[in-house]
């Protein structure tokens, strides 16, 4: 499983941490720690709603 992978699944199911957790069949604990590699990757928090829909193109742009 990828970051990208963790990503989409993540914005794709409202941000929520569980529910990727539960779809990616990983731990919650795992999710975390992906989208907190994913923010010291990029500069950008995913708290925010910029950088969320920024990221959410990024995505659909490489796919």
């Amino acid at each position: 499983m990828s970051l990208p992978d963790t990503l989409d699944a993540f914005l794709r199911l409202g941000a929520s941490w569980s529910r990727p957790a539960e779809a990616l069949h990983i731990h919650v604990n795992t999710v975390h720690y992906r989208i907190q590699r994913i923010e010291d990757l990029t500069g950008r928090s995913l708290l925010k709603l910029e950088d969320r829909l920024d990221l959410w193109a990024a995505l659909r742009c490489s796919s």
